[in-house]
């Protein structure tokens, strides 16, 4: 990754120096975007004079620790690692005091200030807290504005969780509710500030939870419940300012905490029910036999009081996710034959979750804390998440898999003013999805496909060991934090593609002539290849926060990543037709990442906030699954596009296409496909500069005006290097010498080559407003106007190559498929009388790019996924053409019965998702229409031939009902 050398040397110059001029006042600090908080302040008398050498008792009334620490000269104060929950502060000094203890609750990786004013014992004392009120039903409660962080966030607390509509229980569906955040088109992450869903990075309880192997949030394609939503105690959206004790990111952090145990029990359990009839047709007028039924208990308390406490927490899923097997319009008819294919397809998903965790109190000094997930799920005829498959129901998957997440963290007070995180962890996930049928996949342009899938069975294992420590130490209202994080992520990876066959055909009528246009087919020459392997990665980090000035805070940090990546087996180093593939993946062990940061307050009511730095994701391993098997050392690829003759051989002529046995003699290309990778690969890196005005316009009003700007390099995609030149040109699209003339190395056709070479650029306004109505209501809102470039949006290692001409890209440089130009989301919880809430989601968004594409190839590359439709007498350009656009509100009213004993209740909701009926119509998850050429055009060009299923925001209407027992 190529950096502008004058960027990265001023970054690195100013992050260095900051630390460097303080290091003689500093002794201490916090990690502000981990699990742990801070609380900061001064100690004055009565007249406001600083008291030095004051005595500070902070006492954790959750799990009876406490902390006592000393003020400094100016009377300022810092205690750094306190875990979320409820505190206790009490202050005295000589004959000073404070009458009655100060309290307030910390949140995850908050900073809360406060200013103690001490007086003599039995006078009033007064005190002025910017922190949040006490629990409300044991759930945390949103924070006060924080003025000494840089780092823009948007903090979801536990009441929020529990009150907001939810379809199916599942936390993440919330990820959403922050400026410049969206779903992806898959369904399976979130996409922050233009960056790809498997570039944010996210973590529970201090804990790395992404998926090493496939990258992103870990079992995101699952579509199941991974924490039992009543264990989740809060969580938090870092979109800009993350410091340097945060990596593996490009732009964001979706820090979540669960709830530890109390000396104060706490437990709620919850039945749901979606009936059948209460949800609508889907987008298209079909009906849907969508159904849900889930059960669940989460409870918390002591086992020995002051000393061991628990959190645990359970619950079943039992979903009915239906989807319509409809083929694409046809202007002419469609034989009766095919049209009996078409009908509704029930995905059946079980997810179990399963929650414990222990917090000991070993002495005032050190807290071990123990936690332990087990996940479940079972899923037959899965789909995309999609209420339209253009595929028949032999295209269908089962899906099944577990989970184990285990985290043993010791948390120790060295002395007054320093403190020590140490954390071992470890994380399994293993899944397998299964094909129904093992028939050829018959793809029609424009129609549909028939058959089964030609992705082919995917097992998988990916594995992570984590070690990670961290020292705080803080002097005064400053302080210092160093660590390091190493990580052992082996993985075994089993995917090939085509094994069954794939027969694509131009048109309905060519099929129905038995006319296809290309076969293709993978053939093992070794037992079932497949990726296992270990990737290695350490962090080292140091980051400062320093008071310049009472209301001035510099934070300044250096983080430095490294990656030691697998090697393929010998054996695959293969010679084809005498040249060699050197698949060694390079390793990347320069990953400096300096950073920067600025909080001011001129004002009580004003915070002014600037960050920059620089920030590096991982690779998920999945890309170099390809260079471990697909080289051409364990494979045949077969591809008529080379050997014409395949289409006879395989009965492609004929009315019952089959799979060969085993590869043909006589054939002129035995690898028409090759996956290699670059030798100066690299992991994608983004430069970040950030500005916002945090405005407090009254107690119950706050609002934030901000601009952020991300440009990241060394993104991912494939490009084919066994091309010569184009020698012309057609309706605006390269054309290269006609296959099967003799490519740059004989013997191979497509020659896949991984890079690092794409490059991004996201620049977003956007406007937040937080109105904390009272105690128990309150309102969040997000609007951004952005804008997402690149030249290439490819986010796996088998998302289609869209480059045109791999000896231009300069030309790929277009709207992203990630680029949403108008974003707006909406939360609320509104307290009505007798008992009654009513509490809104709200997300909507402009339309997201797509691509006009021909649907097959013309340019003699070999892609049929590149060649640019014609489009009102001229080329379409890449993404050039806008979905339509998507909207999505959802509405929970709740009823709350009191009962006996303190803290009882029941509650009684009703959930109605897509309340307005937006259809969310949509294209693919490529972004890619197929519209043909004059010879064959596609009838259904330009029209959007898919929605949102019952399990995805935006779906069909639906209502569900819900009854909770509570009881605290």
């Amino acid at each position: 990754m190529q950096l502008p050398a004058n960027i990265a040397k001023a970054l690195l110059a100013l992050t260095l120096a900051a630390p460097v001029a303080l290091s003689i006042t500093l002794t201490r600090a916090a990690s502000a975007q981990a699990v742990t908080s801070s609380i900061l302040g001064r100690v004055t008398d009565s007249s406001g004079a600083v008291i030095p050498n004051a005595t500070v008792i902070i006492r954790n009334t959750d799990l009876s620790t406490a902390r006592t620490i000393t003020t400094s000269r100016d009377g300022a104060f810092r205690a750094s690692g306190l875990i979320s929950g409820a505190y206790t502060i009490e202050a005295k000094a000589d004959k000073l005091a404070l009458r009655r203890p100060v309290r307030i609750t910390l949140t995850l990786g908050s900073s809360t200030e406060i200013v103690l004013k001490l007086e003599i014992p039995r006078a009033r004392e007064t005190t002025t807290v910017q922190a949040r009120a006490a629990t409300v039903e044991g759930n945390t409660v949103a924070p006060p504005p924080n003025t000494s962080e840089a780092a823009v966030a948007t903090f979801l607390p536990g009441l929020t969780i529990t009150y907001l509509p939810n379809r199916d229980r599942d936390f993440t569906q919330f990820t959403n509710q922050t400026a410049g955040a969206q779903e992806d088109a898959d369904g399976t992450g979130i996409i922050m500030a233009g960056q790809r869903a498997n570039s944010i990075a996210t973590q529970v309880d201090g804990t790395s939870f992404n998926d090493p192997l496939l990258g992103g949030r870990r079992a995101a394609e699952d579509g199941g419940v991974y924490l039992p939503i009543g264990v989740v105690r809060e969580f938090q959206l870092v979109r800009s300012g993350i410091d340097s004790t945060i990596g593996l990111t490009n732009a964001g952090l979706i820090n979540v905490a669960t709830k530890s145990g109390a000396n104060r029990g706490r437990g709620d359990a919850f039945y749901t029910g979606r009936p059948g009839p209460f949800t609508s047709t889907d987008a298209f007028g079909q009906s849907l036999d969508s159904w849900l039924s889930a059960f669940g208990i989460a409870e918390s308390g002591p086992i020995r009081k002051n000393v061991l406490f628990y959190s645990a927490g359970f619950e079943q899923d039992f979903v009915h996710a239906p989807y319509h097997s409809t083929f694409a319009p046809q202007g002419t008819a469609v034989p009766a034959t095919l049209q009996s294919l078409q009908r509704e397809i029930v995905e059946k998903q079980s997810p179990t979750s399963g929650f414990g965790r222990l917090d000991w109190v070993m002495s005032q000094r050190n807290t071990l804390t123990g936690s332990l997930v087990l996940d479940r799920l079972r899923s037959t005829d899965a789909g995309d998440g999609l209420t339209r498959t253009l595929a028949t129901p032999t295209h269908a998957s089962n899906f099944g898999g577990q989970s184990l997440t285990a985290r043993l963290g010791l948390n120790t007070v060295l002395n007054a003013r320093a403190f020590n995180q140490t954390v071992f962890a470890y994380s399994n996930d293993h899944r397998q999805r299964t094909p129904l049928s093992n028939a050829p996949e018959l793809f029609i342009n424009g129609f549909g496909i028939l058959g089964g899938d030609s992705a082919g069975p995917h097992r998988y294992t990916s594995q992570q060991w984590q070690l990670i420590d961290d020292v705080m130490l803080t002097r005064g209202r400053n302080e210092l934090t160093f660590g390091a994080r190493f990580a052992a992520s082996p993985a075994y990876e089993l995917r090939e593609p085509n094994l069954n066959a794939r027969f694509d055909y131009t048109s309905l009528t060519d099929y129905l002539n038995n006319n296809p246009r290309r076969f293709q087919q993978t053939i093992l020459t070794s037992f079932a290849p497949h990726y296992e392997a270990t990737v290695n990665d350490l962090g080292l980090y140091a980051n400062t926060r320093i008071a310049l000035r009472p209301t001035l805070f510099l934070t300044a940090g250096l983080r430095w990543d490294a990656q030691w990546n697998p090697q393929p087996p010998a054996s695959s180093t293969a010679s084809i037709a005498g040249i060699f593939f050197n698949q060694k993946i390079p390793n990347d062990l320069k990953q400096w990442q300096p950073r920067l940061g600025l909080a001011w307050s001129p004002n009580s009511k004003s915070t002014l906030r600037l960050s920059t730095g620089l920030y590096t994701a991982s690779t998920p391993a999945t890309f170099f699954h390809r260079a471990f098997t697909d080289n051409g050392s364990q494979t045949e690829t077969l591809d008529s596009y080379f050997d014409p003759s395949l289409l006879a051989i395989s009965g492609g002529i004929t009315p019952v296409p089959h799979a060969l046995a085993s590869a043909p003699a006589g054939l002129s290309i035995y690898h028409a496909q090759v996956i290699g990778i670059d030798s100066n690969f690299r992991n994608p890196t983004s430069f970040q500069a950030a500005a916002s005005i945090e405005q407090q316009i009254n107690p119950k009003l706050n609002v934030t005006l901000g601009y952020l700007r991300n440009s990241t390099w060394g993104l991912e995609r494939q490009l084919d290097k066994n091309l010569n030149p184009p020698t012309s040109t057609l309706n605006g699209n390269p054309v290269f010498p006609s296959i099967p003339t003799t490519r740059p190395i004989s013997g191979v056709g497509r020659l896949l080559v991984e890079q690092s070479t794409a490059h991004s650029t996201y620049d977003g306004a956007f406007l937040s407003v937080r109105a904390p109505l009272s105690a128990r209501s309150t309102l969040m809102a997000n609007y951004t106007l952005s804008r997402t470039e690149d030249d290439d949006s490819s986010t796996n290692p088998y998302s289609p190559v869209t480059a045109v001409n791999p000896f231009s890209l300069h030309q790929e440089r277009a709207n992203s498929l990630l680029d949403a130009r108008h974003l707006f989301n909406l939360n609320a919880i509104f307290n009505l009388p007798a008992g009654f809430k009513a509490n809104p989601l709200f997300v909507a968004r402009s339309g997201m790019p797509y691509t006009p594409v021909i649907g097959f190839d013309t340019q003699n590359d070999a892609n049929d996924l590149n060649d640019r439709a014609l489009v009102n007498g001229a080329t379409a350009a890449r993404n050039s053409m806008r979905q339509p656009a998507f909207s999505s509100l959802d509405l929970r009213l709740v009823k709350d019965f009191t009962l006996k004993g303190e803290g009882h209740h029941l509650d009684l909701f009703m959930d109605i998702f897509n309340f307005a009926g937006a259809r969310n119509l949509r294209f693919d998850s490529d972004g890619l229409s197929y519209f043909g050429d004059a010879t064959a055009p596609v009838y259904s060009a330009a029209m959007p031939l898919f929605a949102p299923g019952v399990s995805r925001v935006g779906g069909p209407r639906t209502i569900q009902f819900t009854a909770r027992l509570v009881g605290f």
